[in-house]
């Protein structure tokens, strides 16, 4: 059995991504007291993968490159920093929605969480056209084979919790 690439396994991370994220900007485009269910399961799915996804990144995949490229690994961590807060912003939002949202509270949800989609978006972008490029042609097919077995083994721990 062949073992996908670490790139890829976070590839297919983020076209997971991508499909809660679209769940998402389509509840954001028609925000209304009705859709807060759909807001919080699809903020809960993006929060659950994403903390699936970091750990993988930042615990097995990074490491293994950031000797090689410093000041790019520092500009994803900080795309995660940023992510995580306006997650936890959002998260704290839709948390204690208020019984009947008013027009400021449905635009601060609107706008945090197409922020928050952008960012996502934005952070995929940068690691497919830059990182995973770099990493590619750095890493050997062995390299690329044990750290996908050590994402698996993240996401198998992570996801049963």
């Amino acid at each position: 059995m062949t073992v996908a690439s670490a790139c890829d396994n976070l590839r297919k991370d983020h076209r997971e991504m991508e499909t809660y994220l679209d769940r998402l900007l389509a509840v954001l485009r028609r925000p209304g007291p009705e859709l807060i269910a759909e807001a919080q399961a699809a903020v809960r799915d993006i929060r659950r993968l994403s903390s699936i996804h970091f750990e993988k990144e930042e615990v097995i995949f990074y490491p293994s490159i950031r000797p090689e490229f410093p000041d790019l690994l520092a500009q994803m961590d900080g795309q995660h920093a940023d992510v995580r807060e306006v997650e936890q912003h959002v998260g704290d939002l839709l948390s204690d929605p208020p019984p009947v949202p008013e027009a400021r509270w449905l635009n601060d949800l609107q706008l945090f969480g197409t922020e928050l989609c952008d960012l996502i978006q934005h952070h995929i972008i940068e690691e497919e056209d830059q990182l995973f490029r770099l990493a590619e042609s750095r890493l050997t097919t062995e390299d690329q084979e044990r750290l996908a077995v050590e994402m698996m083994k993240v996401h198998n721990r992570l996801s049963a919790t």
